[in-house]
C-alpha cells in the first residue's frame, strides 16, 4: 500500500496519473494583499457529483465547497466571504491554512536545545495560530493547478513571529476521484527548513452542512457527530493544556456514539465554561499498522487508490458529521494525532459572510486536524520539531458520501456503505 495523495507527488501509484486532469482551474484576480503588496487569484476546481472547491490564494484560504444533498442539490457547506476585503479584516480564521504552529503556545515562548524562542502574544499570554501575522495573513504562491488539484507555496523567513528556520511550505488541495462518486477533499501540507524549528500546520475550516443560509447556529446544534476520540485534552482558564489526557467517559466530550452538537453543548461542564462550548484536542485512536515513519502525521490516512486511481475507504473514519435536514454527511480521515473539535464559540464580531448571511455565534465547526496544543513545550507529546534534510508532511481527506449513500433519509443508508460510514468502537 502506498501513501494517499494526488498525483505520483502525493504518493500515488503511476498508474493513477490516467485519471488526473490536465486541463487548468478558472482563475481570476481576487485583488492585492495589503500584507504583501501581491496579487491574491481565486481559483475553482471541479470534482465528482458536481462538486465545487474555490482556492483563494491570500492565506491558502478555502473560500467555498460545493457538495450534493440526499437529492442532489448542492449547497456550499463552508463559512466564508464574498470578498478579499472581509477576509483580511476577519480575525476567525475562516478557511485558512494556519502555521508556523496551529493553536497555542503557552507563554508565547519554547525551547530546543539550549535556545530558548520568543513569540508575540496575541491571546492572552499565548501565541495563537503561528502569531499576530501567521500563514493565514500572506499570498501563497500557485506552483501548479489542473482542474481538480491546486498546489500553493509560502516560504516564511528565519526569525518570521520569533520562530527559527526558512520554512518553505507546501498546501495542496485537490478533489480526489473516488470509486463510488462521493465528494473527496484532499488537504495535504508539506513543510522543510534550513534550521531546527518546529511545526504544527491545519486547514482552519468551518463546516455548516445544512448551507449558508441563515438560521445557522440553529443548524449547527443539529448536526450528529461523531469521534473516534476514547481521551481528550483538558485546559486551563488560558486554553492551555493541563498535564493529562482525559477520558471521554461521562463528559460532554464522549461523541464515540452519535450525538447532536446542540445535546450538551451548554452543560453544566467546567471544561465547557471555560471554552464558551467545545475547543479542545480530541485524541484520535491509534491506526492499524502502528506509528506511520517520517515526520508530520503520526497515522495511517485510511484511504487508497486502486489501480485505476479511484479512492476508496479501508478503515472507519475519525470522526462523522450528518446534517439531519440535507442528509449531507462529512466522514474525516488524517494522520494527525488529534483532531480540535470548535464550535465556532467565538464567531459572530466578523464580517458580514457569503450572500450576506451574517456569520453569527456558533454558525459553524471546525474539525481542526493537528498535532497536540502546545506541543512544543510537552516533551511527552509527539514531537513538533523538524530538522534540516526532514520534510513534515501530513494529510487530510474530508469525505462527503455520494448522495445515493445517503439515502432517502438521514437515519437511512445502504448496507454496503456501513464500512465507510461507522465508527469503530471498542
Amino acid at each position: 500500500k502506498h501513501r494517499v495523495g494526488w498525483h505520483e507527488k502525493l504518493g500515488v501509484c503511476p498508474a493513477s496519473q490516467a485519471h488526473m486532469a490536465t486541463d487548468r482551474p478558472p482563475r481570476q484576480s481576487w485583488g492585492t494583499c495589503e500584507q504583501d503588496g501581491k496579487s491574491v487569484e481565486l481559483l475553482t476546481l471541479s470534482g465528482a457529483a458536481g462538486a465545487q472547491l474555490q482556492v483563494c490564494t491570500y492565506g491558502a484560504t478555502l473560500v467555498s465547497l460545493f457538495v450534493p444533498d440526499r437529492h442532489g442539490r448542492l449547497d456550499d457547506v463552508l463559512l466564508g466571504f464574498d470578498n478579499l476585503a472581509a477576509y483580511e479584516k476577519h480575525t476567525a480564521y475562516v478557511g485558512c491554512a494556519v502555521g508556523r504552529v496551529c493553536s497555542r503556545i503557552a507563554g508565547a515562548q519554547f525551547q530546543i536545545g539550549d535556545d530558548v524562542y520568543r513569540l508575540p502574544q496575541n491571546n492572552g499570554t499565548a501565541c495563537h495560530h503561528g502569531g499576530p501575522v501567521g500563514f493565514n495573513r500572506y499570498t501563497w504562491e500557485v506552483v501548479e493547478a489542473t482542474e481538480n488539484y491546486v498546489k500553493l507555496r509560502h516560504v516564511s523567513q528565519h526569525g518570521d513571529q520569533g520562530f527559527p528556520g526558512k520554512l518553505h511550505v507546501f498546501a495542496e488541495y485537490a478533489l480526489l476521484p473516488t470509486i463510488d462518486k462521493s465528494v473527496a477533499l484532499s488537504v495535504r501540507f508539506r513543510a522543510e527548513t534550513d534550521q531546527r524549528t518546529v511545526v504544527n500546520l491545519t486547514n482552519h475550516l468551518y463546516f455548516n452542512l445544512a448551507g449558508n443560509h441563515a438560521p445557522m447556529p440553529e443548524a449547527m446544534y443539529n448536526h450528529i457527530v461523531t469521534i473516534a476520540a476514547d481521551k481528550f485534552l483538558p485546559t486551563d482558564g488560558l486554553n492551555i493544556p493541563l498535564e493529562e489526557l482525559r477520558s471521554v467517559d461521562n463528559t460532554p466530550f464522549d461523541f464515540r456514539t452519535p450525538t447532536s452538537i446542540g445535546a450538551r453543548i451548554e452543560e453544566e461542564d467546567e471544561q465547557l465554561k471555560i471554552a464558551t462550548g467545545f475547543d479542545h484536542n480530541m485524541a484520535l485512536r491509534d491506526t492499524l499498522g502502528g506509528v506511520r515513519a517520517g515526520h508530520g502525521g503520526t497515522r495511517f490516512l485510511g484511504i487508497e487508490a486502486n489501480a485505476d486511481g479511484l479512492w476508496s475507504c479501508t478503515r472507519a473514519p475519525d470522526a462523522t458529521a450528518l446534517d439531519p435536514s440535507t442528509g449531507r454527511s462529512v466522514h474525516l480521515y488524517t494522520e494527525e494525532p488529534a483532531v480540535h473539535f470548535y464550535t465556532g464559540n467565538y464567531l459572530g464580531n466578523d464580517p458580514v459572510g457569503k450572500g450576506g448571511v451574517p456569520i453569527e455565534r456558533r454558525a459553524g465547526f471546525c474539525f481542526e486536524t493537528q498535532h497536540f496544543t502546545d506541543s512544543p513545550n510537552r516533551p511527552s507529546f509527539p514531537s513538533v520539531v523538524l530538522e534540516p534534510g526532514q520534510t513534515w508532511e501530513t494529510q487530510t481527506v474530508f469525505w462527503f458520501p455520494c448522495p445515493t449513500d445517503i439515502g432517502a433519509s438521514s437515519n437511512e443508508r445502504r448496507p454496503d456503505s456501513v464500512d465507510c460510514c461507522a465508527v469503530d468502537h471498542p
